[in-house]
């Protein structure tokens, strides 16, 4: 069982979560690993996380209950996410190009401007940008302050490219 995210930024991106009001992003090249991350996020902090899933929809990572209803395509979840009252997660990685191109139409027509109390982070892709993210959301950081592009993992010492 592999994680997308180490501890150390598993702790990083909690913190920028609780501390935000602005949509979140983040750029990794895959997402295996996610759901392991997100939960271990979820188990510590209580929260509700849901993962958006192209054509499938919003899928809460805590409880194995089907997806609501019309919220397999990117706007439809998006909505469903703003209208909902309480604090919750929405993660929405949008690295495949049918997933990418619905990311961008919505942001074209939409802007989201007050989100309290849901929590938008965003899975782009390295290559790919919009101007809604660079105005408008925050790009999360992984600061491992090594020199160099090395990072330690399960105990030994990889290039940071690999895990991209």
């Amino acid at each position: 069982m592999t994680d997308l995210l180490n501890g150390h930024e598993l702790s990083r991106l909690e913190e920028e979560i609780r501390q935000t009001d602005q949509v979140l992003y983040v750029q990794k090249n895959n997402i295996n690993g996610l759901n392991n991350s997100l939960k271990s996020i979820t188990l510590k902090t209580g929260w509700a996380v849901y993962v958006w899933e192209n054509t499938r929809g919003l899928v809460n990572i805590k409880s194995s209950e089907p997806p609501p209803p019309r919220t397999n395509q990117f706007k439809d979840a998006v909505k469903f996410a703003l209208a909902r009252k309480h604090f919750s997660v929405f993660v929405f990685p949008v690295l495949d190009k049918e997933s990418w191109l619905q990311c961008k139409i919505f942001f074209n027509e939409n802007k989201l401007e007050s989100i309290h109390p849901v929590k938008f982070l965003f899975i782009l892709p390295h290559d790919k940008n919009h101007s809604f993210f660079q105005d408008k959301a925050h790009k999360v950081t992984f600061d491992t302050g090594l020199d160099g592009n090395f990072v330690l993992r399960d105990g030994r010492w990889v290039s940071a490219d690999e895990l991209t």
